[in-house]
């Protein structure tokens, strides 16, 4: 079986440079772009698995480019990277239609992870079926005021504006969160944005 082709999109050349090297040390054969305009032509002559877009490109947002890419007919999945702690930002680009988001930094086992799970999510799109019905199950153990401050948190809140708008302490709010993560076996908030928004995807019809 062929390297998996990753196309990589972050006008940080350095970061580009590195994350490409240890994709290629890990098994899988790199595309670095540093620009639109290239990636869009490397995607266009290459057979891509999937591609880790940053999400500032300058200029142009890396969702803009994701759009682009998808117009043009290219349908493998994209994981977007954020900056450390914009949760907003992740919830956007989920939104879109990125099929997982990073923060930077990031641990190169988490990114190995990421890539396989999106990989194994285009390949199997009846998987996402599954996927989304999971989620929706995992958050039903939620109590009422637990799944407030899980729209709160999605919403990117800071602990003092959701204890502000609910009338608790943050000492109240930093409780709950800590029983939210329990239950849902994450350690965060990354990990709560990513199953939050899966679980209000649509279903497709079967």
């Amino acid at each position: 079986m062929s390297a998996q082709t990753i196309l990589i999109v972050d006008d940080d050349r350095i970061f580009a440079k590195a994350l490409g090297n240890m994709l290629g040390n890990s098994g899988y054969t790199a595309l670095v772009s540093f620009d639109t305009t290239e990636a869009l032509l490397l995607a266009r002559n290459n057979q891509v698995d999937c591609a880790i877009i940053d999400y500032n490109l300058g200029a142009v947002l890396g969702t803009a480019l994701m759009s682009r890419l998808r117009e043009e007919g290219h349908e493998f999945p994209v994981i977007i990277l954020t900056g450390f702690g914009d949760i907003p930002t992740a919830t956007r680009a989920m939104q879109l239609g990125a099929s997982d988001f990073l923060e930077k930094p990031h641990k190169p086992e988490t990114l190995i992870a990421a890539l396989e799970r999106a990989i194994s999510r285009a390949r199997d799109r009846a998987g996402s079926v599954e996927s989304i019905r999971e989620a929706r199950q995992q958050l039903r153990v939620l109590t009422p005021r637990e799944s407030e401050i899980v729209d709160a948190i999605v919403a990117g809140r800071t602990t003092k504006q959701i204890s502000e708008v609910l009338g608790v302490s943050q000492r109240t709010i930093d409780a709950h969160r800590a029983s939210i993560f329990q239950k849902l076996g994450i350690s965060s908030a990354a990990e709560l944005v990513r199953l939050a928004v899966l679980a209000s995807l649509a279903r497709p019809q079967d």
